[in-house]
């Protein structure tokens, strides 16, 4: 029953110490037998940033007048090839009022995005290709950009939320739908809704039909991605001709919220659910019912509708200067290549050190900055300060830049950061200098000058990949393997690998990955290389002289532990050594040495990996839940590494060998701050020493 469940909320409201807002309503004569002489309370702990400081239906209405700044809303927002999408600009005066100026619009790359439908302070624009950029708003020789990023079709879905709900005859549901890239980021999408029962509208809001039974609500996007979610429709139920918003009235302080809740009264006298639209004359209501007040103080309207029927509430806002004791900007230190972005978070703190729900602002010395936090490096390679300001506090983090040269830094890489030979993924990327990534033979020759472009050297993988590209009947195959290196003997690749030996951006080539592999030693079978003695240091010294043969200038190698693998037999081909630490190899020191022991020895140079994801402390212990840990590793009992173990392993290892890598990329794992200042500050430590060669010492 309604009436049940309104006082089963009202009671759990009630119980929460700190009530932020008061209101009185009788709201049915059941009601005040139920409760007499109650004066019900309301609770609100979550607050919300008003993103339209206008309203809804019945706002203050603006004005043209003299332009203080502009706003785009969204700032930045990511959307599918060949989709539409929009933003809105928001001239302000320097009140904060929005005006009714007009709004020109430029775009930033329009091979990538271009303007279509009419010009207004709301513009639509089509997503031509794969890309990023910028579309600008001016208005009184003030701007604003917002910035999309354009992914591609392949491997996209298309998610429809709810995905299953149950509805009366004649009841309304807001069905939306998003998109999610092959990688697993959310995007804007436009889709054509299609219902089995009653009506949908172009935006997703069912009106569903009145006969019973299961029916289908299909979104479908134009690039042919589609969901379905599924509905069930009760029985008619008696018409409902009077709706009731609570509370009827609420005093709160603008850096405070109101819940707000509907529901109906049929013909009958019976209490019943309704969807509602919210709409206010000031302050923003989301579609739960969470009203956020605007800044200004005042009485403000709130309306309830559903069905045509509407009721309305009062809010009276009180404006309460915030205590504000300090901003906090992280990370504290920042590196970064020319061009490449980081995304800083800013939290603003209390008296009493808790954090607190204010406006941010950012500003940087040089490059750019947008309003949440996202820093884009200049071309010049300078220095730059973002700072981050609330009120009077703010706090501000350097941003150190990283250049490319031959003869300077130790190069510091991550596995699996390009999306191809030309692009690199964006997430916490900025202060790599380096990567290690298998690249088609086609590719490769691009692959090299884009590198070089982004500042980033390469550590080459001509023959990555699965084991199975190169067994035959579960055995190694030299053939398999020779016929894949002999694809990039290309006179175009053989230049371009010259070159970038020469100019430091090529540091070497991987011929094999854990040689060391062999039946029965993994769980996993595609590890192997065949049964024991199927590869030796011998053999391995042979695909190093293969390789060599065709690029006689490039520095080659082979990926294994220093102890796993023969340890007594010596390369004599082979100029590095590329080997990973994880905690449960045990101390770094003893580990590092016993890797610069075997190299020394047989006269070749050493790259150092640091296991990022499988690397931590291994938890063993009742649930796998890795506590103190960075998290869950790929695969039970492995722990991601800490912050700490980043910084401290990184320059520990990383002064040690001719470059340094991480296994792997993963974008949740570099967007934690604490992760981003470690490795910027490793890779700033490793810029400043003298770059080594890995072509060995013999």
């Amino acid at each position: 029953m309604v009436i049940q469940r309104f006082l089963v909320r009202l009671s759990a409201l009630s119980a929460v110490p700190h009530c932020r807002f008061r209101f009185t309503r009788s709201i049915a004569p059941i009601l005040v037998r139920c409760l007499p002489a109650c004066v019900l309370l309301a609770c609100q702990d979550e607050t919300m940033t008003p993103s339209d400081v206008r309203g809804g239906a019945g706002g203050i209405s603006a004005a043209v007048g003299t332009v203080a700044s502009v706003v785009v809303i969204p700032d930045s927002q990511m959307a599918f090839s060949g989709d539409q999408f929009q933003v809105t600009g928001q001239p302000r005066s320097s009140s904060g009022q929005v005006l009714d100026n007009t709004i020109t619009w430029t775009v930033g790359n329009t091979s990538v995005v271009a303007i279509v439908g009419a010009v207004g302070q709301t513009m639509t624009f089509k997503a031509i290709k794969v890309g990023n950029s910028t579309m600008k708003a001016t208005s009184g020789g003030k701007s604003k950009n917002s910035k999309v990023v354009v992914r591609g079709i392949a491997g996209a879905k298309v998610v429809v939320t709810p995905d299953q709900v149950s509805v009366d005859g004649g009841g309304t549901v807001q069905f939306t739908a998003k998109g999610l890239t092959k990688y697993g980021e959310t995007a804007g999408v436009n889709v054509t809704w299609t219902s089995a029962t009653g009506t949908i509208s172009t935006a997703g809001a069912l009106t569903a039909g009145n006969a019973p039974g299961v029916y289908r609500v299909i979104a479908i996007s134009k690039f042919g991605a589609a969901d379905t979610a599924l509905v069930t429709v009760n029985g008619s139920p008696d018409p409902v001709d009077t709706i009731i918003l609570v509370p009827e009235t609420a005093t709160i302080s603008s850096d405070e919220t109101v819940d707000f809740d509907v529901y109906g009264r049929t013909t009958a006298g019976d209490s019943v659910g309704v969807t509602a639209t919210y709409t206010a004359t000031g302050g923003t209501v989301a579609g739960s019912g969470v009203y956020t007040p605007p800044a200004t103080a005042g009485t403000y309207k709130v309306i309830a509708t559903s069905g045509g029927i509407a009721d309305t509430s009062t809010v009276t806002v009180e404006v309460t200067a915030p205590s504000i004791a300090k901003v906090t900007l992280l990370p504290a230190i920042a590196a970064s290549r020319p061009g490449e972005t980081t995304r800083f978070a800013a939290t603003v703190f209390n008296n009493a050190g808790d954090s607190v729900p204010q406006p941010v602002t950012y500003d940087a010395t040089c490059g750019t900055v947008t309003g949440t936090g996202v820093f884009t490096a200049p071309a010049g390679g300078q220095s730059c300060l973002v700072t981050a300001t609330s009120g009077e506090k703010a706090d501000t983090t350097e941003v150190v830049p990283l250049t490319s040269s031959p003869d300077f830094g130790v190069p510091f890489g991550i596995y699996d950061v390009w999306t191809s030979g030309t692009t690199t993924k964006s997430t916490g990327i900025a202060a790599f200098s380096s990567s290690h990534d298998y690249i088609a033979p086609g590719e490769m020759a691009n692959h090299i000058a884009a590198a070089r472009a982004k500042g980033m050297h390469v550590v080459l993988a001509m023959t990555g990949g699965s084991h199975d590209r190169y067994k035959t009947a579960g055995v190694f195959d030299m053939a398999k393997w020779k016929a894949a290196v002999d694809a990039y003997n290309t006179q175009a690749v053989r230049d371009a690998i010259a070159q970038g030996v020469a100019d430091g951006t090529v540091v070497g080539n991987s011929v094999m990955d854990e040689p060391h592999q062999y039946d029965g030693l993994s769980p996993d079978p595609t590890k192997s290389w065949g049964p024991i003695g199927t590869m030796t240091v011998a053999r391995v010294d042979t695909l190093c002289g293969y390789v060599k043969s065709i690029f006689p200038t490039l520095p080659v190698g082979v990926g294994h532990d220093p102890a796993v693998f023969q340890p007594d037999s010596s390369y004599h081909v082979c100029t590095f050594l590329l080997a990973q630490l994880a905690e449960r190899k045990g101390s770094v020191t003893v580990w590092r040495d016993l890797g610069l022991a075997r190299t020394q020895r047989d006269g070749m140079s050493i790259i150092f990996s640091m296991n990022l994801i499988n690397g931590g402390a291994q938890d063993k212990i009742g649930i796998w839940d890795c506590p103190g840990t960075g998290g869950l590793g790929d695969r039970k009992p492995n722990c991601r590494m800490t912050a700490d173990q980043v910084r401290d392993w990184g320059k520990i290892l990383g002064k040690a060998g001719c470059a340094l890598l991480s296994w792997k990329y993963d974008s949740a794992f570099l967007a934690r701050t604490d992760n981003q200042q470690a490795i910027s500050e490793v890779a700033i430590t490793l810029s400043e020493l003298s770059r080594k060669s890995c072509g060995g010492t013999r």
